[in-house]
């Protein structure tokens, strides 16, 4: 069986080293960027399964590249994992992602998140799902 390609996009090196750390075993991390518009040249150049995405990024912002994104690769499912618990950017985000994790609570939620974002990208489902403690 295949692991999960994923593109860690966050602008905090310690996040995705974190990240990397959470879905080792569970997957591929295939890249990493920096910023919102390496994220978009990344996700082009590699076509990750899943893109975890923070929102506030330098050069562009996470749902800007997410609805970038969702042109070029719309296979690709997107979660988001961010500190920013204001319910209308969660909905903003979730108008173009599959899933919104709350950095404190990745531990938990991030993984699941992953697999409902891959299973809505694969059906091509308008699904989309919030995980919060």
């Amino acid at each position: 069986m295949r692991k999960t390609r994923i593109l860690v996009a966050d602008d905090f090196a310690d996040w995705r080293s974190k990240v990397r750390g959470m879905v080792d075993h569970s997957a591929n991390i295939v890249g990493e960027a920096c910023d919102g518009l390496e994220a978009v040249e990344k996700a082009v150049e590699l076509r990750p399964d899943i893109l975890i995405l923070d929102l506030n990024m330098p050069r562009m912002n996470g749902i800007q590249a997410a609805r970038r994104i969702r042109q070029t690769s719309p296979s690709t499912g997107i979660v988001f994992l961010c500190e920013n618990a204001d319910e209308d950017i969660r909905q903003e985000a979730l108008s173009v992602g599959h899933a919104y994790v709350l950095k404190r609570d990745a531990n938990t939620t991030l993984l699941p998140a992953i697999k409902v974002a891959q299973a809505a990208a694969a059906s091509d489902l308008e699904s989309h799902i919030s995980f919060r403690t």
